[in-house]
C-alpha cells in the first residue's frame, strides 16, 4: 500500500503560486497527489527521510543543486518532468548534460513555458507510463460482474475463457469498464493512450483498437457489456442489467476492484469538477 501511495505522490519543487493551484489541481483530478517543496533543498531532505515519489516536476532555476538532485533520482528511478523559461535555454541545456543518460526507471523530460494544465497531465501521464509505476501497476485482479482482468498477464478472463489482450487493447479495455455508462471521449482516449506516438484525430489506429477489443470480448448486442460507438464523439461502454440473472445481482456487488490499484490515466468529467 506504502509502495502505490508513493507511486502516486507528485514532487513539485519551485513552482509559484498559480502553478501550484493550477496543475496541483490538475495532477489531483488525476488521482495523484502532490507535495510542494520551495526548493530542492527541501525535497532532498523529504527524501532522505523515506518519503517516496513517483515524478519530480521542476521549475528549472539557477541553483547549484541540479548534480546531486538528479543522481539522487536517477538512484531511486524518478523521473523528473523539468519546466524553464524560454530565456533560460543554456542553462537547461547544461542540466541536461550534467544529467548524463538515462537508466532504466529514471527519465528527464522537459518543457518550456508556457505550459497548460492539459500539457502538464499528458507529460506526467507518460512519465509515469515509462517509470511503469501508475499506469502498469503490478495487479491481481480487477473484477466486473464476469469480466477478470489480471493486470501482470494482460489477460481478460471472459465467463470462464481466458482472453489475451496487446498492451493497448488491455489499457483501453480497462478504462473502458473502470468507466462503464461514461462516454470517453476520442481525443482524450488518443491523448491519454497515444501519448508517445503522433496520432492524428482521424487516425482508425483507435477504432481498430476498439473493434478488437468489442470482437475479443463479445462485447455486442445481448451480452452483459455492451460497446457502443456514438459518432463525432467517442465511445461508452454499457452495462446491460438484463443480461443478469437476479441471483447474480444479490450474490455479489456487479463491480470488484479492491484488488486492483486506482491509476491515473482517469479522465477529467466536466460535470464532476464542477461539482467539486
Amino acid at each position: 500500500m506504502a509502495a502505490q501511495q508513493g507511486a502516486r505522490r507528485i514532487a513539485m519543487v519551485g513552482c509559484d503560486e498559480a502553478q501550484q493551484a493550477g496543475w496541483g489541481n490538475r495532477l489531483r483530478l488525476m488521482g495523484c497527489d502532490p507535495v510542494c517543496f520551495d526548493d530542492s533543498t527541501d525535497f532532498l531532505l523529504a527524501i532522505t527521510q523515506g518519503l517516496q515519489f513517483g515524478l519530480l516536476l521542476v521549475v528549472l532555476k539557477d541553483e547549484g543543486a541540479w548534480p546531486i538532485l538528479t543522481a539522487m533520482c536517477r538512484a531511486l528511478r524518478i523521473p523528473i518532468f523539468l519546466v524553464a523559461r524560454a530565456s533560460q535555454r543554456d542553462l537547461l541545456v547544461d542540466v541536461l548534460s550534467a544529467a548524463g543518460g538515462e537508466t532504466q526507471g529514471a527519465s528527464i523530460d522537459f518543457a518550456v513555458l508556457p505550459v497548460d494544465e492539459f500539457e502538464v497531465e499528458l507529460r506526467v501521464r507518460e512519465s509515469l507510463r515509462r517509470n511503469r509505476t501508475l499506469l502498469q501497476p503490478h495487479a491481481t485482479a480487477a473484477c466486473f460482474g464476469d469480466y477478470q482482468f489480471l493486470g501482470e498477464r494482460r489477460v481478460v478472463v471472459c465467463h470462464g475463457t481466458e482472453v489475451r489482450l496487446k498492451p493497448r487493447e488491455f489499457e483501453l479495455a480497462l478504462l473502458l469498464f473502470r468507466n462503464a455508462g461514461r462516454l470517453l471521449e476520442r481525443d482524450w482516449l488518443l491523448a491519454s493512450l497515444w501519448v508517445d506516438a503522433r496520432i492524428e484525430r482521424t487516425s482508425r489506429t483507435l477504432d481498430c483498437c476498439v473493434a478488437s477489443i468489442r470482437r475479443k470480448l463479445s462485447l455486442h448486442k445481448g451480452g452483459e457489456f455492451v460497446l457502443v460507438s456514438v459518432y463525432g464523439r467517442g465511445y461508452e461502454l454499457r452495462h446491460m442489467p438484463a443480461a443478469r440473472c437476479a441471483s447474480d445481482v444479490d450474490e455479489a456487488p456487479l463491480i470488484d476492484t479492491a484488488d486492483f490499484p486506482d491509476t491515473s490515466n482517469e479522465p477529467v468529467w466536466l460535470g464532476e469538477s464542477a461539482r467539486a
